[in-house]
């Protein structure tokens, strides 16, 4: 009686995909050269990176990446955000401020 060995399966699995990792880490890039004005280039990284950490275990580093500078860029955007609309909302009241002035003192002879 002999033995014989299975015989080996000649199909290997297909890489896992590193799609969502890669995308995750090229929006978080992209909006830490400047596109976080547009507030949805940082988002969408941020989600990508979220559910690239969650499927992806082989590329989990390359979603931390992009999560890291997604993040670090979306709170930057809101700053200067918060900022704007704070400059917008004080200047008007400091350019046109006339309670220095006295208008009982002017001299009108």
């Amino acid at each position: 009686m002999s033995y014989y060995p299975y015989p080996q399966n000649p199909y290997q699995r297909p890489p896992e995909s590193t799609g969502l990792s890669v995308a995750s880490l090229v929006l978080g890039i992209l909006s830490m050269l400047g596109f976080a004005i547009i507030i949805l280039v940082p988002l969408a990284g941020v989600i990508t990176g979220h559910l690239g950490y969650r499927r992806e275990p082989n590329s989990r580093a390359l979603s931390l990446a992009g999560l890291i500078t997604s993040w670090i860029a979306l709170v930057i955007a809101a700053l200067v955000y918060a900022f704007v609309i704070w400059l917008v909302l004080w200047m008007p009241g400091a350019i046109y401020d006339y309670t220095d002035y006295a208008y009982n003192d002017l001299d009108y002879t």
